[in-house]
């Protein structure tokens, strides 16, 4: 952006993982930023950072109003990606969709452009081993997935209202994550994990490369409505995941084989165990459906060729920067 253009723009979920990381690219390209936030006083990883906050939720549509208005473009990130009980992905990734996208044709419909974070679990995997396009019809096999599809539902119901696109990154890894994390977690203790029933396949994408994609969809042309897969141009086995997750930390593990009813009896103890703990946990029998899936396959040649999007960090790139990173930040 040129010096003297300082559009203000709206990031939902700007504590978590990929909500931060933009907000920071979007502070070096010079946007003013408001973030809508729950708890004023649990900002996490914008502590420190030059953003307005707002106190709002996505769940509650009484407290979007204020944060929609005199903003140029909307990023959507906020979302749930594991949860206590079902219905709480479509109260929050379906429902507080629709809400805040009703909010902007209220109280903002000159809005620039909505740009809706959404996921590879929407489209579901692939069944033949054949990458998937944007045109592949989707059938999520989670409640998390079949949540998100629906959010693009909402936004493409608006793309006649104003602009809207919508993103849907492979699995994300990187600094601040706490999900693919327990991978990193569990190597640097000397274990690694493997389902049996055969070799595994998928896409991955580095959160700076998906910020990267976050920011082309808002600021070239595309046709309202627009979906895009972003993750690397790359295919990658389990096997090679694990081998290079090994190298690239300097570290020595020994696998351990699942059959898939062993992990989702694990997955079911460990659902039971949220109960008493009142807190969501990230194995659960939705998680081990998904990662029993063979062929998690995007392609990602409709970003590259509207966007010139290019992912920068090829997955051994990326799991040197995290591994130093949770390191750095005493996670290991």
């Amino acid at each position: 952006m040129a010096q003297g253009e300082a559009q203000r723009v709206l990031v939902t979920g700007g504590t978590g993982f990929v909500g931060s990381h933009l907000v920071e690219r979007l502070l070096r390209n010079g946007y003013s930023v408001t973030c809508l936030v729950r708890d004023l006083r649990q900002v996490r990883w914008l502590e420190g950072m030059e953003v307005q906050l707002t106190q709002g939720d996505c769940t509650q549509p009484e407290s979007l109003a204020a944060a929609v208005q005199d903003v140029s473009f909307v990023f959507h990130c906020a979302g749930c990606t594991k949860a206590l009980h079902a219905r709480d992905y479509y109260s929050v990734n379906h429902l507080g969709t629709k809400n805040i996208l009703e909010a902007c044709a209220r109280y903002n419909p000159g809005i620039k452009k909505f740009i809706l974070v959404s996921s590879q679990a929407a489209a579901g995997p692939s069944l033949d081993g054949h990458m998937i396009n944007e045109d592949y019809t989707a059938h999520p096999v989670s409640d998390y997935g079949r949540s998100k599809l629906l959010a693009e539902d909402e936004a493409r119901r608006f793309k006649d209202r104003f602009p809207v696109v919508i993103l849907r990154p492979s699995s994300v890894y990187g600094p601040r994550d706490t999900d693919i994390y327990q991978l990193f977690r569990w190597a640097g203790r000397g274990l690694t994990f493997e389902m049996t029933g055969g070799e595994r396949y998928f896409n991955l994408c580095y959160v700076e490369d998906l910020t990267a994609a976050l920011l082309l969809s808002a600021e070239l042309t595309t046709e309202s409505g627009s979906v895009y897969f972003v993750a690397e141009n790359r295919v990658y086995s389990w096997t090679e995941f694990r081998a290079l997750l090994l190298v690239t930390g300097g570290a020595t593990a020994r696998t351990i084989k699942l059959p898939y009813g062993v992990a989702y009896l694990m997955a079911l103890v460990s659902e039971a165990s949220s109960l008493f703990t009142n807190r969501s946990v990230l194995m659960n029998r939705q998680k081990v459906r998904e990662a029993a899936q063979r062929y998690w396959l995007c392609t990602v040649g409709k970003i590259e060729n509207d966007l010139r999007f290019r992912a920068e960090h090829p997955l051994p790139k990326g799991l040197e920067l995290t591994w130093h990173w949770y390191r750095k930040n005493n996670w290991l």
